[in-house]
């Protein structure tokens, strides 16, 4: 068996839709568990699945589907598969392409919450994200934190 633990977003119809790509597979499923009393900090669903073994090639190729519909795959039998993060970044945030700062770490993570504060448009500002990432991207996602760092004059903060 391999237990799964997907993060859903919490709107009507996304455990369907996160079962579906397992169903296609032809994966039999034995057992789902919705746990919508414990959702995770940016308001997922946590949802644990249990299905039939299957072959590496099959299991990636759900996994990737699970996650081209935005279904965080969080766990494989235990194994932690994606980490949650919250970074402080302090400095010119805004002046120094926000955006571009986004995009580059979006290319190894996913920023998926940002709130920034900027108490005069003159003076440093800080914001707080929060980044879901892959747990073997992590040294990638600090070593371009660095260049960020370097090019742009911010500081980040880690949380772990």
């Amino acid at each position: 068996m391999i237990f799964l633990d997907l993060e859903l977003k919490d709107s009507p119809g996304e455990l369907l839709k996160a079962l579906q790509p397992i169903s296609s597979a032809g994966a039999n499923i034995f057992s789902v568990i919705h746990m919508r009393e414990n959702k995770t900090r940016d308001g997922r669903v946590p949802v644990k699945v249990v299905i039939e073994k299957l072959n590496d090639n099959l299991l990636h190729s759900i996994i990737e589907n699970l996650e081209k519909l935005d279904v965080i795959v969080a766990k494989i039998n235990e194994k932690r598969k994606k980490i949650n993060l919250e970074i402080v970044v302090v400095g010119h945030i805004v002046d120094t392409d926000v955006l571009d700062t986004i995009d580059r770490i979006n290319e190894i993570g996913t920023v998926v919450d940002l709130d920034l504060t900027m108490p005069d448009p003159i003076a440093e500002s800080s914001a707080r994200m929060r980044i879901t990432i892959d747990n073997e991207k992590l040294k990638e996602l600090y070593d371009e934190f660095d260049k960020i760092a370097k090019e742009k004059g911010l500081l980040f903060i880690k949380s772990c």
